[in-house]
């Protein structure tokens, strides 16, 4: 019986709204003790993968008609739905074809390796200074965490 009225309730609810109900129910079930937190995790990963499909291919089409669209919002220049469209360009610049800046970027590299060698000779007791005696300044060390899914074949 409560499964069919929330059925119901759900046929009246907004998509948006669905999934809003749909996560709520999940970490209320895990809340409750109902679900453990790599089951609820497994769901809620699931939903997130088909979520991400629905925005990409929405992403793609807009993305394909984006000239249509823009011809069509220009007809609206205060906006339509509350939205303002336009389209809009941006360039970005590649210096990858200047040799100047190739030297400097594998200058970069080295720079960098040099740095991370030295910081491990740190962790296994060593001195971070090169063949001349000169100290080797070490990376600022960030670390994160996070939860990784990989799919099993």
């Amino acid at each position: 019986m409560e499964e069919r009225e929330s059925e119901i309730f759900q046929s009246k609810l907004s998509p948006f709204e669905q999934l809003l109900d749909t996560f709520l129910k999940q970490a209320d079930k895990y809340e409750n003790g109902d679900i453990d937190a790599l089951e609820t995790a497994i769901l809620m990963r699931k939903d997130y993968e088909r979520l991400e499909i629905q925005m990409n291919m929405r992403k793609q089409w807009i993305e394909e008609n984006k000239h249509s669209i823009e011809e069509e919002a220009s007809k609206f220049p205060e906006g339509y739905k509350g939205y303002k469209v336009v389209l809009q360009s941006r360039s970005t610049m590649n210096f990858k074809n200047i040799p100047e800046w190739i030297k400097l970027e594998n200058a970069k590299k080295e720079f960098e390796a040099k740095s991370k060698a030295a910081l491990k000779m740190v962790e296994k007791g060593g001195l971070n200074v090169d063949e001349n005696g000169e100290e080797i300044p070490l990376p600022e060390i960030n670390t994160t965490s996070f939860v990784k899914f990989d799919k099993l074949k």
